[in-house]
């Protein structure tokens, strides 16, 4: 397992990540991340203290290519650190856009310093997708035509 940092590990507890099985890293590429997954990373933003500081983000848009430069953008929140965050709360979050619009950002893959690590989502049990069906109005009854 990475050493991450007290805030990382922080998060992963209450998200109920295990850092052995669900964390790893991910080539800095078009793949690495899907809207809906948290990535965390080191981003180098120039000299000096904090330039390298790590961000965590909830990504909301597909990994694109710029068309101008060629570089390769990751686009989504950056997650407050003092959050109580759940993994309920985490679908909510990407779902509804709750974070504050100054936390969207979009980051350019080749100033990642080191490595990109992706929180993988834990699969949804049968019983928490029928839950999730029910609450969202879609039963067996009206999906089939």
């Amino acid at each position: 397992m990475a050493s991450f940092s007290k805030q990382i590990l922080t998060f992963l507890k209450r998200v109920q990540a295990d850092p052995d099985k669900e964390v790893g890293i991910v080539s800095k590429s078009i793949s690495c991340a899907v809207p809906g997954e948290v990535v965390f990373f080191r981003y180098s933003l120039g000299q000096g203290k904090g330039s390298r500081a790590m961000r965590m983000v909830l990504v909301i848009e597909p990994i694109v290519k710029d068309a101008a430069t060629g570089n390769l953008l990751l686009t989504g929140f950056k997650m407050p650190e003092d959050g109580e965050y759940t993994p309920e709360s985490l679908d909510s979050l990407y779902k509804n856009r709750e974070l504050p619009k100054d936390n969207y950002r979009t980051y350019i893959l080749n100033r990642i310093y080191g490595s990109l690590y992706r929180i993988r989502k834990k699969p949804k049990t049968k019983e928490e997708e029928l839950v999730e069906k029910k609450i969202n109005g879609r039963t067996s009854s009206n999906t089939s035509t």
